[in-house]
C-alpha cells in the first residue's frame, strides 16, 4: 500500500488525540507547521533504527586522488545519501559461511556473510576529508582539488588491487510509496511522541508514545527480518523482537 506523508503526519496526530486533521502538508495550519518542521529530523532516525529492506542498498564506491595524512593508504568516497552502514549478519552455529565460485577477485572462496564494506574484514574509519596528499611524496599536505568534493569517506589500506571497495548501507529515500506497514507504524509513533508536548501539551502522552515507538521497532523487526532467506540470515535484534529462530 503506498503511504503519503500527510497520511502518516495525520496518524500521529491520531495517536496523540490532537483535534483535527492536516489536508496538506503545506497548508499552514498550526499542527502542519509544527509537524513539518520536525518530520525530516525524525523521518531520518527512524530509518537510522534498523535495516529497513526498502532503504537497503548497495554500491561500489570511487577512489580519491587524495591520500590520507596518516595511518591508512586510501580514501573512498562515500555516498552522500548514506545514513549508515548496515549491520553484519553472523554465520548460524554449526553452519559454514563460505562458498566457492566467481567472485571480485576470480575464482576462489567467498563468505555468504553480508558485511557493510567490502572487501571483507578490510579495518576501516569513516571520516570527513578536507586535505591530504597528493602523492606519498608530497610536501606539505595540499588541500583537495577542485575536481575531487570534501566530504565523507571510508579511510582503509585496500587501494582497489580486487576491484572497487563497495558497502552496504541504509539510504535517505524520498519515495514514501516504498516504505512497508511495519516502519510506518514505527514512523508514526516517533512524529507522535515528537509532536505530543506541542500540540497537547501534555507530557504523560510523550512519554505514552515513547513506549508505543519501542513496541513499534521490536514488531517492525520481525516483519523486517522476514524478507531474507538464507543460511547467513538474522541477528541478535529478533530476541529483541521476542522471536526466536531455530537453525536446523
Amino acid at each position: 500500500m503506498p503511504y503519503s506523508q500527510t497520511q502518516i503526519i495525520n496518524v500521529a496526530l491520531g495517536r496523540i488525540g490532537a483535534r483535527g486533521q492536516v489536508t496538506n502538508i503545506n497548508d499552514n495550519s498550526p499542527n502542519a507547521v509544527k509537524a513539518l518542521a520536525a518530520w525530516d529530523v525524525v523521518f531520518q532516525e527512524v530509518l537510522s533504527e534498523r535495516d529497513w529492506k526498502f532503504a537497503k542498498t548497495r554500491v561500489q564506491l570511487q577512489l580519491s586522488p587524495v591520500i590520507p595524512l596518516y595511518g591508512y593508504k586510501a580514501a573512498w568516497a562515500l555516498p552522500t545519501a548514506l545514513l549508515r552502514f548496515v549491520r553484519p549478519h553472523k554465520v548460524p552455529p554449526r553452519r559454514h559461511g563460505w562458498w566457492y565460485g566467481w567472485g571480485p577477485c576470480g575464482d576462489g572462496w567467498y563468505s555468504h556473510r553480508d558485511p557493510p564494506f567490502w572487501p571483507m574484514d578490510e579495518p576501516y574509519v569513516i571520516e570527513t576529508l578536507t586535505a591530504g596528499w597528493s602523492s606519498p611524496l608530497t610536501c606539505p599536505p595540499t588541500p583537495f582539488p577542485s575536481a575531487v568534493s570534501p566530504g565523507r569517506y571510508a579511510l582503509t589500506n585496500y587501494c582497489g588491487e580486487c576491484g572497487p571497495a563497495a558497502i552496504n548501507y541504509i539510504q535517505l529515500i524520498s519515495d514514501y510509496t516504498q516504505l512497508m506497514p511495519g516502519f510506518v507504524n514505527c514512523l508514526s509513533a516517533r512524529l507522535a511522541m515528537e509532536l505530543a508536548i506541542s500540540v497537547t501539551e501534555d507530557k504523560q502522552k510523550k512519554k505514552d508514545m515513547q513506549e508505543d515507538y519501542k513496541e513499534a521497532l521490536n514488531s517492525a523487526e520481525a516483519q523486517n527480518e522476514c524478507l531474507d532467506y538464507g543460511d547467513d540470515v538474522g541477528n541478535e535484534s529478533w530476541a529483541e523482537a521476542g522471536r526466536r529462530v531455530y537453525w536446523f
